[in-house]
C-alpha cells in the first residue's frame, strides 16, 4: 500500500505537465490565499480593527489552504500557524478539547460570536468555512468567556449576486469517500443566497472505526438599501462514529518490553461502541445605519449540542505491561445555547482626534443536561491479541447521575480606537460581566449555586516606522468559567472565574513580495483550580501558570511563481502555583520549540501547481506533572494541483514518511496515534 500510494503521487505530478502542454495559452492567473498575516479586513466579523492594527499576533488561513492541504479537520489546518497545536487527529473525540494556541487551549468564534458547543460536534466540518482568523492570546472584551491561548475565528462564506455553482468529490486511502457542494446566487433585488454542505462516508486508519459525516449550510443577505443589510447563517452538523480510547502509553511512547502497538489497534468495544453528535446553529445580524458614521447592530445565535455515546476508556496497564485495565460508561448530554448582542458602533473626533467607537451588550442563556450509567463489566484487555468483552457478554450497567447545569450571563462591554496621527494607533477597550451559575440533579432544585462577576480590559498600540516596517505593543486580558461555574470552595464561598492575561510586543514587515512578523510575549493563567491543602476533597482558586515565548513567521513571493512560507516559535512554559505537586514543571502538552514550511511552484506556462511542506514539534510532557514525555515528530507533504477550464484536481500526500507519533488525549493513560501516510485526491468542477 505505501508503495502505491508513492507512486500514485508520483504519476500525478510527473504527468501533469503532459495535460498542462494542451491547456497552455490559456488563463494562467489564479488567487492565491497564503497562510500568514492578512492585511487587509477587520478581525472576526464585529472588532472593527483592521487586521493590521491589531496589536495581537494573526495568523489566516483561507479557503484554498483547506483544498490544497488535503485538510480533513480545524487542527490540521494549525499546522502551519507558529505556537498553535493542531490537537490529536479526528479519529478522537471532540477535537476542539485539544486545540491550543501558545500552550493554552483555544476557543472557536463563528461569526464575531462563541460557539460554546457546537464545534465539538465534527472537526471536519470545513465546507462553509471561508476563512480561519487564529488570534494568539486572551480576548475576551468583546468575545466574552473565553480561553486563555486565544480564538479561533471562522468566518463562514457569505451569498454572492453572481450565480456560481462548484462541487467535488474527494477520495483516498482508508475508503475515503467525501461529496462537497457550494451554490450561491441572487434571488431576488437586494436579496442573494448560498448554499453549502457535504457528506462523507469513509474508513479511518483506526480499526472497526468509520467516519460517517454530513454538514450543511444555508446563508442569505438582504439589504434593501444602502442603510440595511440583513445575513441570517443557518448551519447543522452531524458525526457518528466510535468513541476510540487511544493507546496505552506502555507500547506507545515507552516500551512495554514486547514490541510497538499497531497505531490502527482499537482497544473499546466494537459491539457497543459509539458516539453519534449533532448540531443546528442560527446566526442572524442585522447591519443599521443610522447616519453616515452611526451603525447598530442587533446580533442572535441559538445552537444545540446533542449526544449519545458508549464509551471504553484505557487505564493503568497491569505488571505485564501488554494488559490494560479499562473501564466504560454511556451517557448522553444535551445542551442548548442562546446569546443576544446589541452593538452600537461610530466615529467621532474631539480636538482633532478620530475615535472609532463601539458600546455593546450581551445576554447569555445556557442550559444543559448530562446523564451517565458506568459500565460495571469491562474486562481488561490484551494489547498483543485483544479479545472484547461484549463480542459475547451484554454490558451491564449502573446509574450514575442525571445532572443539569444552567449559566445566565449579561455584559456591557466598551472598545475605543483612536487614530492619534495617520501612523499611530491606540486602542482600549473594557468589560464587565455578571454571572449566575447552578447545578443539580435533573428535575430538582439547585444543589450548587453561584454569582460572580468580573472586570476585564484591553490597550494596544500600533505604530506605523515607515512604509514597510509597523510596531505593536498590547496587554489583554481574559476570563473562563467552565471550570469553576457554581463550584463553590470548603468554606461556602463561589469559586471565581478563572483569568488570563497576555504582554505582547510584535513588528510586522510588508514591503513587496515579502511580508511577515515577529512577536515577544509572556501570557498567563491565574484563579486556576488546584487542590485546597486543608480539604483535598476541594478546590481553591490560587493556581497559576506562565508561557513566554517568541513566534517569528513570513511569506515570501520569490517569484511570480514561487511562494515560501515559513514560521517558528520557541514556548518557555511552567507551572508557577499549584497545590498538585507539579508547582515548577512544563506545562503538559507544550512542545519548547515548533517549525513549519511550505512552498507552492506554480509550473510557468501551465495550469499545475506542486507543494510541499514540513511540519516539526518538539517534545513535550503528556500532562502537567507528568513524567511521561511524548517524543519529537516531523511531518512532511507534498501534493499538487491542476486546472482546466472548470475542471480543477487537487491531490495531497500528507505524512509523506509514515512518521509514527502520539499526540496527548486528554488524560494520563493513553494517547492517540496521529494520521499515518495518507493519500486524497479531489475532482472539482465550477459553473
Amino acid at each position: 500500500m505505501k508503495t502505491s500510494l508513492v507512486a500514485l503521487t508520483a504519476a500525478l505530478v510527473f504527468a501533469a505537465p503532459a495535460f498542462a502542454e494542451e491547456a497552455e495559452g490559456g488563463d494562467t492567473q489564479r488567487d492565491i490565499i497564503v497562510t500568514g498575516t492578512k492585511f487587509s479586513g477587520d478581525f472576526g466579523g464585529k472588532s472593527g480593527i483592521p487586521i493590521e492594527r491589531v496589536p495581537q499576533s494573526v495568523q489566516i488561513i483561507g479557503a484554498e489552504d483547506i483544498i490544497e492541504q488535503g485538510a480533513t479537520s480545524i487542527g490540521d489546518l494549525l499546522r502551519n500557524v507558529p505556537s498553535a497545536s493542531p490537537g490529536y487527529s479526528r479519529v478522537g473525540a471532540y477535537q476542539s478539547f485539544s486545540l491550543k494556541l501558545r500552550g493554552f487551549l483555544a476557543d472557536q468564534m463563528r461569526n464575531g460570536i462563541r460557539q460554546r458547543y457546537y464545534e465539538d460536534v465534527d472537526a471536519s466540518a470545513l465546507s462553509n468555512i471561508e476563512r480561519v482568523e487564529v488570534l494568539k492570546g486572551p480576548s475576551g472584551v468583546l468575545y466574552g468567556q473565553s480561553a486563555v491561548g486565544g480564538i479561533i475565528s471562522i468566518i463562514t462564506k457569505r451569498p454572492k449576486e453572481q450565480q456560481a455553482i462548484s462541487m467535488a468529490a474527494t477520495m483516498g486511502n482508508y475508503d475515503q469517500k467525501m461529496l462537497t457542494v457550494d451554490m450561491t446566487g441572487g434571488l431576488a433585488q437586494g436579496l442573494s443566497i448560498r448554499v453549502t454542505g457535504e457528506v462523507e462516508r469513509s474508513g479511518t486508519f483506526v480499526d472497526f472505526q468509520d467516519m460517517n459525516r454530513l454538514n450543511g449550510a444555508v446563508s442569505l443577505r438582504y439589504a434593501p438599501s444602502d442603510r440595511v443589510t440583513a445575513n441570517l447563517v443557518a448551519e447543522y452538523v452531524e458525526r457518528d462514529t466510535r468513541r476510540n480510547p487511544g493507546l496505552p502509553i506502555k507500547g506507545t511512547v515507552e516500551s512495554n518490553g514486547v514490541g510497538p502497538i499497531a497505531r490502527s489497534q482499537f482497544l473499546g468495544e466494537p459491539s457497543i461502541d459509539g458516539m453519534k453528535a449533532s448540531a443546528p446553529l442560527v446566526q442572524v445580524w442585522v447591519d443599521v445605519a443610522l447616519s453616515d458614521k452611526w451603525i447598530v447592530t442587533p446580533r442572535f445565535q441559538y445552537s444545540e449540542f446533542n449526544t449519545r455515546f458508549h464509551q471504553i476508556r484505557a487505564r493503568a496497564p497491569q505488571a505485564d505491561l501488554t494488559t490494560i485495565n479499562r473501564n466504560g460508561r454511556q451517557g448522553e448530554e444535551n445542551d442548548e445555547y442562546y446569546i443576544a448582542q446589541l452593538d452600537i458602533s461610530g466615529e467621532l473626533n474631539t480636538g482633532g482626534i478620530k475615535h472609532k467607537l463601539l458600546f455593546g451588550f450581551e445576554y447569555d442563556w445556557e442550559r444543559g443536561r448530562f446523564t451517565q450509567s458506568n459500565l460495571t463489566n469491562v474486562a481488561p484487555i490484551s494489547v498483543l491479541n485483544p479479545v472484547y468483552t461484549f463480542s459475547m457478554t451484554a454490558p451491564v450497567r449502573a446509574f450514575a447521575f442525571d445532572n443539569f447545569y444552567n449559566i445566565d450571563g449579561q455584559a456591557l462591554y466598551f472598545q475605543d480606537q483612536i487614530d492619534l496621527t495617520e501612523r499611530w494607533n491606540l486602542i482600549g477597550a473594557l468589560r464587565h460581566s455578571w454571572i449566575d451559575a447552578a447545578d443539580g440533579t435533573f428535575g430538582g432544585a439547585a444543589a450548587n449555586q453561584a454569582k460572580t462577576s468580573t472586570t476585564i480590559w484591553q490597550i494596544g498600540s500600533t505604530y506605523k516606522l515607515s512604509d514597510a516596517f509597523s510596531v505593536y505593543a498590547g496587554y489583554n486580558t481574559g476570563f473562563d468559567v467552565e471550570s469553576s461555574a457554581a463550584a463553590r470552595s470548603a468554606n461556602g464561598d463561589p469559586l471565581l472565574p478563572e483569568k488570563s492575561s497576555q504582554a505582547e510586543l510584535g513588528l510586522r514587515f510588508v514591503s513587496g513580495a515579502f511580508r511577515g512578523s515577529v512577536s515577544a510575549f509572556e501570557i498567563k493563567r491565574s484563579n486556576a483550580l488546584t487542590t485546597d491543602p486543608s480539604n483535598p476533597d476541594f478546590s481553591i482558586n490560587v493556581g497559576e501558570q506562565r508561557v513566554r515565548g517568541i513566534e517569528a513567521e513570513g511569506v515570501w513571493q520569490a517569484t511570480d511563481w514561487w511562494t515560501l512560507r515559513l514560521g517558528y516559535a520557541w514556548l518557555d512554559s511552567k507551572i508557577t502555583k499549584s497545590n498538585d505537586g507539579d508547582q515548577g514543571l512544563r506545562i503538559g502538552d507544550v512542545p519548547r520549540h515548533s517549525f513549519n514550511a511550505s512552498t507552492e511552484v506554480q509550473v510557468p506556462g501551465t495550469q499545475l501547481s506542486l507543494r510541499g511542506g514540513v511540519n516539526h514539534v518538539s517534545n513535550r510532557l503528556l500532562v502537567n506533572g507528568s513524567s511521561t514525555v511524548l517524543p519529537a515528530y516531523t511531518l512532511a507533504s507534498i501534493g499538487a494541483g491542476y486546472r482546466i477550464g472548470r475542471f480543477s484536481i487537487d491531490a495531497a500526500l500528507n505524512n509523506l514518511f509514515d512518521e509514527r507519533y502520539f499526540t496527548a488525549s486528554g488524560n494520563s493513560f493513553a494517547v492517540y496515534p496521529g494520521d499515518p501516510r495518507t493519500f486524497s485526491l479531489r475532482l472539482g468542477v465550477n459553473f
